[in-house]
């Protein structure tokens, strides 16, 4: 189970897995009041309004930041299109009903946000942690002219499979959209995770 940080506030409580943190800095850039990396605690809830703290906790790519309502406020629901975006020299960013499951079935994260390493690097596999940068990692991000499209399978979870030293296999539903703003529903992907070799098919 990952170490979740809880900062407390009156109306939410705001859960910080750093592990995941890949500081996109969409929550230091939406909300300064609240988030500030220089200050200790880090995170202070109750320096903006409970909506305005949850609409920029919502930004955060890699499911970092996560909230739990005090108040009569809704809790997160996944969106209601599974996505995948593919980041230029960068990760695979996740949204919707998203879990993450070795080959054997075993579901290892549910969660509605979650970025992907693509580059075979990252020390926290199968999670991006920005070792694409180090590593030199270059992918455009298009869509490549060979990719096999299905169509919508109907299933409404996007389960990825992760396979120990290979590709990461996407099934369910999904709109894949490209770094080239290009978009596409196949029902099935297989991701390659390597520094050599670039691969979606």
């Amino acid at each position: 189970m990952p170490k979740l940080h809880r900062y407390e506030g009156e109306k939410l409580a705001v859960l910080y897995d750093v592990a995941r943190c890949i500081h996109a800095a969409e929550c230091v850039r939406g909300l300064p009041a609240v988030f500030d990396a220089q200050r200790r605690p880090w995170v202070t809830p109750d320096a903006a309004e409970a909506g305005e703290v949850v609409d920029v906790i919502l930004r955060c790519p890699s499911g970092a930041l996560h909230y739990e309502r005090k108040d009569s406020g809704p809790a997160e629901q996944p969106e209601q299109e599974n996505t995948v975006s593919v980041i230029a020299d960068g990760p695979l960013y996740l949204r919707g009903h998203v879990e993450i499951a070795d080959p054997d079935g075993a579901v290892q994260l549910a969660d509605t946000r979650v970025a992907l390493c693509r580059c075979g690097a990252s020390k926290n596999k199968p999670y991006c942690d920005l070792s694409h940068k180090q590593a030199g990692f270059e992918d455009p991000g298009f869509w490549p002219p060979n990719a096999i499209l299905g169509a919508p399978n109907g299933e409404p979870v996007l389960r990825v499979v992760v396979h120990p030293d290979g590709p990461l296999v996407l099934e369910g539903s999904f709109a894949l959209h490209t770094a080239d703003g290009k978009s596409a529903i196949p029902d099935r992907g297989r991701c390659c995770r390597s520094r050599a070799s670039v691969c979606w098919a």
